[in-house]
């Protein structure tokens, strides 16, 4: 099983339209795919869910906030298998025998973030509970209730908080949407650098306090940088946006050959009826349908190991 976040620093540079398109497409070519909505905004459930669904059916017990409460003892501890959910519109649209599931968010989702923030904050306890608490999720996804996804995908929030590095401890790989311009590239230096951080941190103090030798080496890579909202001319990117891009891929991160072009449609609102684009057959720009596609057949080549057959 793969686990991806899919991560900005920046907030509307369509990463909730990554994941949910990447994820519908992957289970349309028959994989098994989890969605994981860490986002306090909770974009990526209400793709699938609408608002009054949500509350009648999932706030009270069937989101992550419920699990991340079971951190701190507040309440019992639930698994993430329990908490899955299937949207149907979603799944009813697929071929073959692939599946497409979600755990979804909920709005206090941030103050589970400060809660978890202040449990370690003081004390001299303070680095082996916070080296717990990144490990969570990674420890939650070993749920033998998740044993047949092929991957997981998590839509993580525009920060670098408890939860995200969560996460990232979680993660086999990094997808990061980006727009072609300066915030959202400046960002991705300090992102890739941070990441780096907590990382080597994190292994340090595995070292200290995993109670399991055999505890792994953490070592999430770079899936790619994937522009998005791109202005094309002569179906090539605007030269200011193009800058910005050859900026990028100086910094020797991978940047996926295909960008995915503006749409206003696709970018301004929620997924209609909870199908994402990839999934509808008629749509009123196939461009970016294909463009879907397509970056999602370079996501699966760049989890791929080096080396490794097609």
């Amino acid at each position: 099983m793969y686990v991806v976040s899919v991560i900005n620093y920046k907030g509307g540079v369509g990463k909730t339209t990554m994941t949910a398109n990447i994820g519908a497409e992957l289970a349309n070519r028959g994989l098994k795919v989890l969605l994981i909505d860490l986002d306090p905004q909770a974009s990526l459930t209400f793709s699938f869910y609408e608002p009054d669904d949500w509350r009648d059916r999932l706030r009270d017990g069937r989101t992550v906030k419920r699990w991340y409460d079971g951190l701190r003892g507040n309440d019992p501890a639930a698994t993430l298998g329990e908490l899955v959910v299937t949207p149907g519109p979603a799944n009813a649209q697929l071929k073959g025998t692939g599946r497409l599931d979600l755990i979804a968010s909920h709005l206090q989702l941030v103050d589970i973030d400060l809660a978890l923030a202040r449990g370690v904050a003081d004390g001299d306890e303070y680095d082996a509970e916070l080296f717990r608490v990144r490990g969570s999720l990674d420890q939650g996804l070993h749920d033998p209730a998740l044993d047949p996804y092929d991957l997981v995908l998590i839509d993580c929030p525009p920060n670098f908080n408890v939860v995200t590095q969560s996460a990232i401890i979680a993660s086999d790989h990094l997808l990061i949407p980006a727009r072609a311009d300066y915030l959202s590239t400046l960002g991705i230096d300090y992102l890739h650098g941070n990441v780096r951080e907590l990382v080597d941190r994190y292994n340090a103090d595995s070292r200290r306090f995993a109670k399991i030798r055999r505890h792994h080496k953490v070592a999430p890579g770079i899936a790619g940088v994937v522009f998005t909202m791109i202005q094309l001319m002569a179906q090539r990117p605007i030269a200011a946006q193009q800058g910005y891009m050859d900026q990028v891929s100086a910094l020797g991160v991978p940047v996926f050959p295909t960008a995915l072009r503006e749409n206003v449609t696709l970018f301004a609102t929620n997924t209609p009826r909870g199908v994402p684009v990839v999934l509808r057959d008629r749509v009123t720009a196939p461009a970016v349908r294909e463009e879907l596609r397509q970056i999602t057949t370079e996501f699966l080549a760049n989890l791929q190991p080096v080396g490794a057959g097609a």
